[in-house]
């Protein structure tokens, strides 16, 4: 017999991988700006750019998929959070 995780542990799982996704994405980001690596006093030779563009691309494409999945496991919550906030106040 088969054990299946947990809502709250693929949850939980799903939060962790996005928030580390998203570090990788945005640091990655940083150090590509453009004028960032000149600006130190570096050149492109001593940086592996190619490198860390593959990472940032990977990273940004995994955050998408990752963050379609948190919206989706939260589907229910952002029903009622619209149904609510769409709601016609009484006077």
């Amino acid at each position: 017999m088969k054990t299946i995780m947990k809502r709250k542990t693929v949850t939980q799982i799903t939060t962790f991988l996005l928030l580390i996704s998203t570090i990788i994405c945005v640091i990655t980001g940083f150090i590509k700006w453009p004028g960032l690596i000149t600006g130190l006093g570096l050149t492109y030779r001593q940086v592996p750019v190619a490198l860390i563009t593959d990472i940032h691309d990977w990273s940004g494409l995994l955050m998408a998929i990752l963050a379609v999945l948190h919206v989706l496991q939260f589907k229910g919550m952002l029903k009622s959070m619209v149904r609510v906030l769409t709601q016609r106040r009484k006077p």
